[in-house]
């Protein structure tokens, strides 16, 4: 009976250690188990679960999207909190090469446009994200598979074996086209939903060669 109650403790401290943690989630969809020591203006201190005693590392709030804590305390980093530069970008969103990218095509474009699509478009671009990575993967290892098992099979001769290599190909790329493809999609969707939200207007003004229409977003 004392056995069976030590385990129950056991486990029941166990669950409570384990309980007793913080997520912060990031933009890049990574969740990290943490012990936040520090949230300031610009930083977020914290260290890694698995090693409490070990380093302090510090991610910048505009990587983040939510820390919650191990008391069930939620903190939110808001498109307004998150990002303050965001105030006066301008230029349209658009989708390239599976990345989004605002005004410029640039890292710093690329960093803008993840952080509105997080905020505003949460499960959508996680999604679509995803489903770009897995198609992607599975196309560039089936594609691989593929030309191992044709040069195999000109150049030894061996269908059984060069067959597998090449059926794995031909079945892994088609089914990675459509997951890439539906991710792309998700992408280009979110972006044309918040050009089209946050409005265009036609202006006319002085240019180089005189006078010019200019579509400003």
């Amino acid at each position: 009976m004392k056995r069976t109650l030590l385990l129950i403790l056991a486990a029941f401290l166990s669950c409570a250690a384990l309980s007793a943690q913080d997520k912060i989630y990031f933009i890049d969809s990574r969740v990290v188990d943490a012990l936040v020591d520090e949230v300031g203006e610009d930083m977020v201190y914290y260290r890694a679960f698995a090693n409490q005693y070990g380093p302090t590392y510090s991610a910048s709030v505009y990587s983040i999207v939510k820390i919650v804590y191990q008391n069930g305390y939620v903190q939110e980093f808001g498109l307004a909190a998150v990002s303050p530069l965001l105030a006066g970008t301008t230029g349209a969103m658009r989708y390239e090469k599976g990345k989004l990218y605002l005004g410029s095509h640039t890292p710093f474009g690329e960093m803008h446009a993840e952080q509105i699509a997080f905020n505003l478009y949460g499960d959508q671009y996680f999604k679509g994200r995803r489903r770009i990575t897995t198609g992607s993967t599975l196309m560039w290892v089936c594609g691989t598979s593929l030309v191992a098992g044709i040069i195999g099979f000109a150049s030894y001769g061996e269908p059984q074996g060069c067959g597998l290599l090449t059926g794995i190909g031909i079945a892994g790329i088609g089914a990675g086209i459509p997951i890439y493809c539906s991710g792309r999609k998700m992408l280009k969707g979110i972006a044309d939903d918040y050009n089209a939200k946050k409005g265009a207007t036609l202006t006319v003004g002085p240019c180089r060669s005189g006078v010019g229409l200019a579509l400003n977003f």
